[in-house]
């Protein structure tokens, strides 16, 4: 199930109906739990709360609580703690993340919360959903829960696309890079299948993430050549994808950015033809373009800058010009840019050599 496809249902199933995900380490299960919960803020206009708990660092005593004497009542009564929602009025999602691999102890208290809602007799504010999560059992050392209890969750397969997280990716900044690197190595986005190897490093989208942050930190994107590049890749996705990186940068990546187009093209005029040499580097470089206008609003999008954009379409080789076409067609305000060329009769005539020639 995709991401779109997960986050409907977390939105939509009844909230007495406990999920289970299912999905390989790093690929973003907390976050897209939250990202609900945001979502779900956003348009119900109230609070939304979040609480992850991982289970595999917690005692029963986490989850359960302190004991107290209720010295009145002569019973023990037991602490909440302080993820446990009081107000009955609220909303969230309980996000119990490494279900499988909390102890036995553990389980039994949480099973309570997902399974009958409640835990030592208090009841879960009924606009609280419990969600649990647990990792491949290829990937670790992990409990195998009782097939019984299997049926009492719904469970989802989460496996979002690398299209999805590329996406994810242009929207929160993550260097444009390894965008373009992941684009064209997809199979490197996540560990590999099977038996994964104790002590040896793997790429993964919490790791590619945690290196973006890194290689712009660093400014490594600028130094290729003094072996620290290599070095910093190695610690965060593995030896053979460092080598590989590090020859993508050097050798295929644009270094010009989408700014560069829009706001400099006759400064970078000369460097946009040299890339228009390369397909795949033209063609990341346009769809990085086609981005940047949509997330600009329109009033920083004024007359240089279409034209600017404008000069850069009409530079495209036909085959990178036809598919960004297509894609400032669907932008809502690249859309409203692009239509206005339509009037200029030169622009119709390349616009038809473009689309005879592909």
């Amino acid at each position: 199930m995709n991401i779109d496809q997960t986050k409907e249902i977390l939105k939509s199933m009844p909230n007495d109906k406990s999920i289970m995900l299912h999905a390989k380490h790093g690929v973003g299960k907390s976050s897209v739990v939250r990202q609900v919960t945001e979502e779900i803020a956003e348009e119900s206009g109230k609070p939304c709360g979040f609480w992850d708990v991982r289970l595999s660092q917690c005692e029963v005593g986490d989850i359960k609580g302190m004991p107290l004497l209720d010295a009145k009542e002569q019973i023990t009564r037991f602490l909440k703690q302080e993820w446990w929602p009081r107000d009955m009025d609220s909303q969230g999602i309980l996000f119990f993340d490494e279900l499988n691999r909390a102890s036995k102890d553990v389980l039994q208290a949480v099973f309570e919360i997902c399974l009958d809602r409640r835990l030592d007799g208090e009841e879960l504010p009924p606009g609280w959903r419990v969600v649990s999560a647990v990792n491949s059992d290829d990937d670790y050392d992990v409990v195998e829960l009782d097939p019984a209890l299997h049926d009492r969750w719904f469970h989802i397969d989460f496996d979002p696309s690398a299209n999805e997280w590329m996406e994810w990716a242009r929207e929160t900044e993550v260097h444009e890079a390894v965008v373009e690197f992941i684009n064209r190595n997809q199979n490197l986005l996540d560990p590999p299948v099977g038996n994964l190897e104790a002590g040896r490093i793997y790429p993964s989208r919490r790791s590619w993430v945690a290196f973006s942050d890194t290689l712009i930190g660093m400014g490594l994107d600028s130094r290729t050549d003094d072996g620290m590049l290599t070095q910093v890749t190695k610690g965060w996705v593995g030896r053979e994808i460092a080598v590989m990186f590090q020859k993508f940068l050097t050798n295929e990546f644009s270094h010009l950015r989408p700014s560069d187009i829009l706001d400099d093209f006759e400064k970078v005029k000369d460097k946009v033809e040299a890339a228009c040499n390369d397909i795949e580097v033209v063609a990341a470089l346009s769809r990085s373009v086609v981005a940047e206008v949509n997330e600009r609003s329109l009033t920083k999008t004024k007359e240089k800058q279409r034209k600017n954009l404008r000069e850069f379409f009409m530079m495209l080789p036909c085959d990178v010009a036809s598919q960004a076409w297509v894609a400032l067609l669907g932008g809502q305000k690249s859309k409203k840019i692009v239509m206005e060329w339509q009037n200029d009769e030169d622009f119709r005539e390349h616009l038809k050599k473009i689309y005879l020639s592909s």
